[in-house]
């Protein structure tokens, strides 16, 4: 039997009878991280075939096995391998730093968003490396890793006042497109109801689906440092996808089909190949989404069944945080860089000039809005709803130039970029 050696170890550890496969090497690596490089540590183990085995698992981990011996106590016979703490670290990394507070929770136990950013610790500079990879905010990276090349790399240039808060709106506000909606109210309609209602609903879907494709377009450009706004895109991605379910799901519901319209598909054509997201966000979220806010507060005022307007009315809600972030970034955009209006206007003026064909509103899309504000086709009925659809073209424009001013520009240029956008709605 091998004698103890003379010199005291640092640290020990007895590691009773577990063996490696078993969690053994876990335990070690638990244990290793822990010391310092040049540290020895006592393992103490009841096995035989361990101790024999301790030596190559320091070998094969960096460290270094100085010897090994086997004593006997009163609990039995131990064996006792000594192994020296080596340079090598099982992460090419920085060692973690230490434990640091708590992160602040509200009422005892709420988490924000809004917290997390603030407070996490490290955090990023609004211009990160192109290059740093998929970390979670606050992680320690690792060396050796991929290089990427984020296209949309500078915070400013895509965030936005309360984006923290709007995302966590968005979870506090989800909805189901299968129960949230009475969907038995849907049936029974008359048939030019129905046609009407399955029209503007496809038209509505149609629309969605660019809403949804614009923010997925650009959440794999954005650095990952930006978690703030990966969040925001991703509960965007969700409402709109939830919207072209639930539209689409009261489209057809009542067996009615409707046209996918030709000037609805070129109209979203152009908004797809906008490349600079400031103006996606000018043109998707609140010039296209702010008019589609009137259009579902309209259709939920005045639908013939509790469906479509409760379709409408959930839509609506998701809608206002949309447009609420695309007037807030839009209008930060301008004020820290005022070069940026002329880039805005030019946006709405290319896309104008590519729908020139489009010299309003689609007869059939005007058509159906009637007769779904009028609930029939009887002749009082549809004058009260083509009178309906009057006022509600007139408050589109209104609403427009509103948004348009608290989005920073001036008069002049809110009710130029108003009158240029798309019949189409969107």
């Amino acid at each position: 039997m091998n004698s103890p050696p003379q010199d005291t170890a640092t640290r020990s550890i007895d590691a009773g009878d577990i063996e490696f496969g078993d969690g053994l090497e876990i335990l070690l690596s638990t244990v290793f991280q822990a010391a310092e490089p040049g540290q020895t540590i006592d393992v103490a183990t009841s096995s035989r075939s361990t101790a024999l085995e301790l030596p190559g698992w320091a070998r094969s981990t960096g460290h270094s096995a100085e010897r090994d011996w086997k004593e006997t106590n009163g609990n039995g016979q131990r064996f006792v391998v000594r192994v020296r703490r080596g340079e090598a670290a099982p992460v090419l990394a920085p060692d973690l730093p230490s434990r640091g507070e708590p992160m602040p929770l509200r009422l005892g136990s709420q988490f924000h968003t809004t917290d997390l950013v603030n407070a996490a610790p490290e955090r990023l500079p609004g211009s990160p490396d192109p290059g740093y990879g998929l970390i979670p905010l606050g992680a320690v990276p690792e060396s050796g890793g991929p290089q990427y090349s984020w296209r949309l790399n500078h915070h400013d240039d895509l965030w936005a006042e309360e984006i923290t808060d709007l995302t966590e709106r968005a979870s506090s506000a989800q909805w189901d497109a299968t129960v949230d909606v009475p969907w038995n109210e849907a049936l029974g309609l008359p048939d030019d109801v129905e046609r009407a209602v399955a029209q503007v609903m496809t038209f509505i879907a149609s629309n969605e689906y660019v809403a949804l494709y614009v923010p997925s377009k650009f959440l794999p450009q954005v650095n990952s440092a930006f978690v703030d706004i990966l969040m925001w895109l991703a509960s965007h991605i969700h409402d709109e996808a939830r919207h072209v379910e639930v539209f689409t799901k009261r489209a057809l519901i009542g067996g009615q089909r409707g046209y996918a319209l030709a000037s609805t598909q070129m109209s979203l054509h152009s908004l797809l190949e906008e490349d600079d997201f400031s103006s996606a966000s000018l043109l998707l979220n609140v010039l296209g989404e702010g008019t589609f806010i009137d259009l579902l507060g309209f259709i939920s005022r005045n639908a013939p069944d509790a469906a479509t307007a409760a379709c409408a009315r959930l839509a609506h809600r998701d809608e206002q945080r949309h447009v609420h972030f695309g007037i807030s970034h839009v209008r930060r955009s301008q004020k820290l860089d005022p070069d940026s209006t002329p880039q805005l206007i030019g946006a709405v003026e290319a896309r104008a000039a590519k729908l020139a064909t489009l010299t309003g509103l689609s007869p059939v899309l005007l058509e159906s809005l009637t007769i779904l504000a009028a609930g029939s086709t009887r002749s009082a009925s549809l004058r009260r709803g083509a009178a309906g659809v009057k006022e509600l073209t007139r408050l589109m424009e209104v609403n427009r130039i509103r948004r348009l001013r608290a989005a920073g520009f001036d008069a002049e240029t809110a009710h130029h970029l108003s009158e240029l956008h798309t019949p189409n709605l969107m």
